[in-house]
Order: C-alpha cells, then structure tokens, then sequence
C-alpha cells in the first residue's frame, strides 16, 4: 500500500489510536482529500464552516525538526486578551501593527470588533503550549486586499500575524509556524485554492522567508496606509512538498 504525498498532507480524519491528524472536529469541509482533475465548478457545494468557539483548538501538528507539537486554538478574549496587549505593546511588533496602547481602550475593542466578524477568525499559536503567535485567519473576497488580487475565489484565504515571544523567534521557528498555518488553511476547505499574503513592500525578512516556502510575489501596490507586497501560494504546489518537518 503506497500514499502520494500530496494526499497524505490533505488527510484530516482521524487516524485509529488516540491522536488526531491536524485539524480539531469542528471542520466538517475537510473529510476528503483533494487530487488533481478536472470538475465543473457547478459541483462545489456553497457555504463555509462556521467560526470555531473561542478556545477551540483548531490545528496541531508535531514538528520533527523542532521536537515540539504546534498548535492553534481560536482566541478566548477572557483569557487571551492580556496576552495581546501585551504583544501589541512590543517596540518590534508596533512597528509593523501600530497598535501600542491600553487593552481596555484599544485592544478590547478591537478584538470585540474581531470577534463579531464572520469573515476573520483570530488565533492563538503555541510549541509545547507555550504561546507565541497570533493570527487573523480571513477570507480574502472580503477583506480590503480583495481589490487587489484580480480574481480571488470565494474560499481564497489570506492571515495576518504577529510573533509576540521572544524567545520563540528565529529561521527554523518560522518555517513551522509558516507552513503549519498554510496547511491548516488549506485543510479546512477543499475548495481553497490560494493563500494570499500583503506584507509591507519593505519586510524584506517576511518576503524572503514566503519565498523559500513556496509562496510567489505577483507585484506591489499601495494601501492608505503602506506599500504592499502580494504574495500567493497555489494549494497543490505547497501539497507536493507539504508542511516543513
């Protein structure tokens, strides 16, 4: 019995033993894995899978090359929110979110905001339930970076992210959160079929790491508020190579 590997890294059902394969229960779009064919379009069923409660975890993945299982769980404001603030308020971070302040008149009401967004989930990343990261998980079609990727589809992902522990920075940390998110992404619904990021045009760190893992910059452009890069990645490429061990 043999498995391709790009259809071993799209399996989301449990395996038999007590440990789940990457995604928690509460996709339901992700039972089957997807290979390459032609089908009409008029076969994708619409919807997408609701929200996650706050706190559900969502992913989890060992990384061999780390030794660590990273997971993610959908942000509990009640239990998250000083964590963000405190985060927000890192010189390095603020650089790039512009959003120091207090978390009862700014962070609070911006993940209250969030939080009533059917478009965006906010996440929670962890090694080893160590919490480092955080991550709005959104779709693309309507989020204000729609204007600017000629065509994405209904189901096209896109994440904002912020590493706010410093002890879990670095190279080889980040090709396990990078590609882990992307999996996650791409797990949850078979009908994703791109992943959009819009770093500024001048994080030449970021860019340089979606470009050794798979992602392609399509051109820059402006926001109000920055220069952007456009970066993709197409689902079955990443899913030759699948997340970084």
């Amino acid at each position: 019995m043999f498995c391709f590997r790009s259809v071993f890294f799209q399996i989301s059902l449990p395996p038999s033993g007590p440990y789940k394969c990457w995604l928690g229960s509460h996709f339901t779009n992700a039972t089957f894995p997807r290979y390459y064919h032609n089908i009409s379009s008029e076969l994708a069923r619409n919807g997408r899978p609701p929200n996650p409660r706050a706190g559900t975890q969502i992913y989890s993945r060992y990384v061999p090359s780390l030794d660590k299982m990273f997971t993610m769980h959908a942000l509990s404001i009640e239990d998250d929110a000083d964590t963000f603030s405190e985060w927000m308020n890192n010189d390095r971070v603020a650089e790039f979110w512009n959003m120091k302040g207090d978390k009862d008149s700014v962070h609070l009401p911006y993940l209250n905001t969030l939080d009533g967004d059917k478009h965006v989930v906010t996440v929670i990343g962890s090694l080893d339930n160590e919490q480092f990261l955080y991550a709005e998980l959104y779709y693309v079609t309507e989020d204000h970076l729609a204007p600017f990727t000629d065509g994405a589809g209904p189901y096209d992902r896109g994440f904002h992210l912020l590493v706010g522990n410093e002890r879990l920075r670095g190279p080889h940390i980040v090709r396990a959160w990078l590609t882990s998110i992307v999996h996650c992404l791409f797990l949850q619904d078979w009908r994703t079929q791109y992943i959009f990021l819009e770093p500024r045009a001048d994080n030449e760190k970021l860019i340089g790491y979606l470009l050794q893992h798979g992602f392609e910059k399509l051109k820059e452009f402006d926001f109000p508020h920055k220069r952007a890069a456009l970066m993709r990645i197409d689902r079955d490429a990443f899913f030759k190579v699948g997340p970084a061990q």
